[in-house]
Order: C-alpha cells, then sequence, then structure tokens
C-alpha cells in the first residue's frame, strides 16, 4: 500500500466517504480549505485527490471542485446464476477441502478462510473473562453438565434468538460446540445413509463434507445471487426424488452472502409442511448484518417445529470460543441423544464466559462495530478487486457476512490459481469445493473480514494478474 503523506491522505478521505461523512454526489471540500485542515500543502492535497479520482472515489468538475463518486463496487456486474439439472450424487471433496483446511492456518497472505478478523476489543474481553471466572467460578471437580448444557447460556440464547422472530424457551435449546458440530447432529437425527439431502448451490463446503461423511447423497439447488435458495427448483427436485432433508445458510449465504427474502422463507416453510421434510438452517451469519435491522431466521415462520436452527459464536467472535447451539423443535430429545451418545457433556467454563459476555451490553455494541467495519472492508476489497482484475470479473453483493464471491469467464480455472497460489503463500478457496457437480471452477471465494496489509494487497494484485494470463491464453 502506498505510505507517502498524499496517499495517507487519500485513504483518510476514503474512510470518511464510506462511513457518511461526505455522501454520493456531495461536493468535497476544497483544495485550499482540506490543505489548511490538514496542515498539508496544497500539492499534496491535489496528489490526494487525483489519486482518489483515478480509484473512482471522486469525480473532478469544471470549476466547480471535486465531487463524491458513486460506489466502485457497482463496476462490476453479480454472479450469474448456475443453470444446473439436480439430481442426487455422492459427495467426494474430502481431499481438496483438507488440504485447503491445512493451509489454511499457515502464514502469508490468505483469503481461504471464513473467519471474523481478530482486532475488535471484545477479543481481549473474552481473554478477561476467561481469566476472571477461572479463579473465581467452580468449573473443575463438579462432574459432568447435563447434555442440553449449561442454563444461564441458553436463556442468553434464547433471548438474541428474539431478533431473529425466534420465540424459544430455554428448555429447546442444546449447546454444542460450534456450529458445525450442531449440524452434524442435526443430521445424524434426521436422515439414514444413502438418503438424499438438497443443498443450495453454490453450497458451504463444510456441509458438503458433512453429508459425505454420514455417506448420504446430494442434490444442489441453484442459489440466485440476491434471493438465495431456488424455491422453483427445490420443489420440482422434491416431487422427483425422495428427498429427506435440505440444508441451507437462508441469511447470507456462504459463499454468495445472499439473503432469502421473508416471503421466500415463509414459502420455504409452507414447503416443508407440504412434502413432511426437516430443515436444518445454518443461521451463524445473521446477526453480521449490513442493514438496520436483522432478518427473520426461517425458523421465526415455521410452526411444526420442522426447522433445526444452528448457529455459534465463531463468526460474530472467534471460532476458538467452541459455543454453538441448536433449536431442534420437534427433534429435540433425538438431538439431545445423539449428543449425549458422541460427547456427553461439554466443558463448562467456555459455557460460563459465552453466557457472561452475551449477557453484557459490550457484545451488541461490538456487533454494532463489526458490522460497520465488515461492510466497509467488503468495499475496501472491491475497489482493489475493480482496480486489479479484469473488467468481465463478477463480484457478488453480500448483504450481511464476511467473504465475497468472485466468478470469471470459463477459461479461468481457479483449482490451478489455487496450487499456483500455494508458491506464494497465497491462499484462496477455490470454487470447485462449493459443489460435487464440478461447477464453479471458474469462481473462488475471499475473505474480506480480516484487517488488510500490504501483503494482502499485493497478493490480491498477483491474483488479479494470474486471472488475466488466463484468459489471455484462452
Amino acid at each position: 500500500m502506498e505510505t507517502n503523506l498524499y496517499a495517507q491522505l487519500a485513504d483518510s478521505l476514503v474512510e470518511q466517504i464510506r462511513q457518511g461523512v461526505f455522501r454520493p454526489s456531495e461536493k468535497m471540500p476544497s483544495v485550499r480549505l482540506l490543505a489548511r485542515r490538514e496542515s498539508v500543502s496544497i500539492s499534496t492535497v491535489s496528489a490526494a485527490y487525483e489519486l482518489l479520482e483515478r480509484r473512482g472515489w471522486v469525480e473532478a468538475r469544471e470549476r466547480s471542485g471535486y465531487f463524491v463518486q458513486s460506489r466502485r463496487e457497482e463496476t462490476l456486474s453479480a454472479p450469474k446464476q448456475a443453470r444446473t439439472r439436480p439430481r442426487p450424487l455422492p459427495t467426494t471433496l474430502s481431499q481438496l477441502v483438507m488440504e485447503v483446511q491445512r493451509g489454511s492456518i499457515t502464514e502469508g497472505a490468505n483469503f481461504s478462510r471464513a473467519i471474523p478478523s481478530s482486532d475488535f476489543p471484545i477479543i481481549r474481553q473474552v481473554q478477561r473473562t476467561y481469566t476472571r471466572l477461572s479463579r473465581t467460578q467452580p468449573f473443575l471437580g463438579i462432574g459432568y453438565d447435563t447434555p442440553e448444557g449449561l442454563l444461564a447460556l441458553r436463556q442468553q440464547i434464547a433471548r438474541r434468538a428474539v431478533d431473529a422472530g425466534v420465540f424459544a424457551p430455554p428448555e429447546s435449546i442444546i449447546v454444542t460446540t460450534g456450529c458445525q458440530n450442531a449440524m452434524a447432529h442435526c443430521l445424524r437425527v434426521v436422515t439414514q445413509p444413502g438418503d438424499i439431502v438438497a443443498v443450495e448451490s453454490p453450497c458451504y463446503y463444510g456441509q458438503l463434507q458433512m453429508i459425505e461423511a454420514q455417506g448420504l447423497q446430494t442434490v444442489e439447488i441453484p442459489a440466485h445471487p440476491e434471493t438465495g435458495l431456488s424455491l422453483e427448483a427445490l420443489q420440482l427436485a422434491l416431487d422427483k426424488w425422495p428427498i429427506k432433508a435440505i440444508m441451507t445458510v437462508p441469511t447470507f449465504s456462504n459463499p454468495l452472502g445472499c439473503n432469502m427474502p421473508d416471503e421466500n422463507k415463509r414459502a420455504l416453510v409452507d414447503l416443508l409442511d407440504r412434502y413432511d421434510i426437516p430443515l436444518i438452517e445454518d443461521d451463524i451469519y445473521g446477526d453480521l448484518h449490513y442493514a438496520e435491522q436483522r432478518p427473520k431466521a426461517v425458523k421465526a415462520f415455521d410452526k411444526n417445529g420442522r426447522v433445526l436452527l444452528c448457529s455459534s459464536l465463531s463468526k460474530t467472535i472467534d471460532p476458538q470460543f467452541g459455543i454453538g447451539w441448536i433449536i431442534p423443535g420437534r427433534y429435540f430429545e433425538e438431538v439431545v441423544h445423539s449428543k449425549f451418545v458422541t460427547s456427553h457433556a461439554m466443558a463448562s467454563l467456555p459455557q460460563m464466559v459465552a453466557a457472561e459476555i452475551l449477557a453484557q451490553g459490550a457484545y451488541e455494541r461490538h456487533l454494532r462495530l463489526a458490522r460497520v467495519t465488515y461492510r466497509q472492508r467488503y468495499q475496501f476489497i472491491v475497489e482493489r478487486i475493480t482496480e486489479y482484475f479484469p473488467p468481465e470479473t463478477r463480484v457478488s453483493r453480500p448483504e450481511g457476512g464476511l467473504v465475497v464471491w468472485l466468478q470469471f469467464p470459463p477459461q479461468v480455472d481457479t483449482t490451478k490459481l489455487y496450487h499456483r497460489g500455494l508458491a506464494e503463500h497465497i491462499r484462496i478457496a477455490p470454487g470447485e469445493l462449493f459443489s460435487v457437480t464440478g461447477k464453479y471452477r471458474n469462481c473462488m471465494r475471499l475473505n474480506y473480514a480480516v484487517a488488510w496489509s500490504p501483503e494482502k494487497e499485493e497478493a490480491l494484485r498477483k491474483l488479479g494478474s494470474w486471472v488475466k494470463e488466463a484468459m489471455d491464453e484462452a
């Protein structure tokens, strides 16, 4: 990243534009006024404005000064919805997934992990709470906790669920060691080996791994980049195949970041009732919304207990917390038994810490800060993508969450880009991971939530140049 004075001033002005201090079409301060305000030379301000103009943040109008441009993200098209003919298929992605996962903890410019940023104050608060409670509360020598989990934590989860339109008593909630663990319990309860499970496409590869591990088949249902799972395609698949369960991330899906409208969520529940089929809802990104109001969960429209809602603190705070939960509706007893026979009970200390963190106003303040920060970081990475990647690149427009989905012309193979990046310590999540049918090899998922660095800037520039090379060679 540029570090000279005019570039620093330009970055400061970009941040003010992102925060709404200066709005689209609004006039920016004059060169002389800004020079006096920032105690810099007129030439420094002029250079900063020229840089902003090249980046597309402002435009110069003759004899009028500089004005804020519309967002750069609007210059790139959204991804196209995949065309697919749903049919049951075995799931075999474990080797590449594990390779990506193992590599995701190494050093370098890492865009591959869907993890939150660790530069928020709440991380230190969690650490202090662990220290204090470990010294003052009994958590060793007290035997096993109940399989359902610590009641104080379940009470806090029940209170927060109201924001998603879900009214569930604490006694109907089960604590797990994360959202992945929660979904695995649910999938084990509602299916048998050989059954068919419907998923959205592109689909979070962790769900595909669970389906593979449990000996199930997958039917991929296309997802619209803005509204999510296609209900028309789902109904056709339900009419044709003996689907036993549906798995979806309806609120800020991974990897598209799209949000299913309320009317679609309501219609999805109607399909569940009509076909007497359960839905495993991954609501892990629901609290990371960029709009004013948190979207409702599908579970909010469920009157008959067919939706098993799963979530965790892994995306809002940190995966190391290891706290997730299930609101399993009519499947409560079966899910409790599944947890009991596999892990019996969880450690008490993390549950105590989570209960206290959720009970404090600091958690809600953290969410407000995280939402603003992630929205800004999304805009920042799209600005860089616009600069470094070819104009044919399509970029998703997430309404929440942590990741962005890039789609290139068919001749670009992101699995090859992934292997090329390994040699230069650049990590991406290639699109092949998000399907069992071989689609999306011209796509990739990038994390934009983690703080930017000169190393990541250079890595993104290289990725863009490699995409251009692939297009030129075709």
